[in-house]
């Protein structure tokens, strides 16, 4: 698992490699690659991608998107300013080994998705594609996001992840909340 601070900062040259790395699991140094064991990447930054300098396609590679908020009231803040700096430690028990990582992946992918939830789907693509209107709720002005059929297939993951992390063998339409946070630009 790897987590990557300040990424739109990064040069051209390290964000090309983070797509084929994204991609492929694969790290190209020189002639050779190097099979990359990764799981997850989790980035953070203090700004949004710039548009126009080619960085659409690692974009879409992140699939969840959260704008975390400043703190607003004055007691969270106060109490971000005396909190002791502290390593967490995670218990054995709550830690999950390699080989469990690989059942729940394929646990995963056995969770069904219903009609109701693939219409719910369908109804937001073709409203992002234009194919679909809803009368006043989306103002003209702003322009839908872009969402390439790769990303549309990882939010079924996504989906089917929360399902099971919460005891189901099958999505079902409170899943789909999480779309907010999937389906930005």
């Amino acid at each position: 698992i790897v987590f990557l601070d300040e990424i739109w900062k990064a040069g051209p040259a390290i964000q090309n490699s983070l797509l084929t790395a994204l991609n492929e699991r694969i790290f190209r140094n020189g002639n050779h690659d190097i099979k990359l064991p990764l799981k997850s990447i989790i980035s953070a930054s203090n700004e949004l991608p710039a548009e126009g300098e080619g960085l659409e396609a690692l974009w879409d590679r992140f699939l969840v998107r959260y704008i975390v908020q400043p703190i607003t009231t004055r007691s969270a803040f106060i109490k971000l300013l005396t909190l002791k700096d502290e390593e967490y430690v995670i218990s054995d028990e709550l830690q999950f080994s390699k080989e469990e990582c690989e059942i729940m992946q394929k646990q995963k992918d056995e969770i069904i998705i219903p009609e109701i939830v693939f219409n719910i789907i369908c109804d937001i693509r073709d409203v992002l594609s234009n194919k679909k209107t809803m009368a006043s709720t989306i103002p003209t002005t702003i322009e839908p996001p872009y969402v390439s059929d790769r990303r549309w297939r990882k939010i079924i993951g996504i989906l089917r992840a929360s399902a099971m992390l919460n005891g189901r063998f099958e999505v079902n339409p409170s899943d789909c909340l999480l779309l907010e946070h999937l389906l930005w630009d």
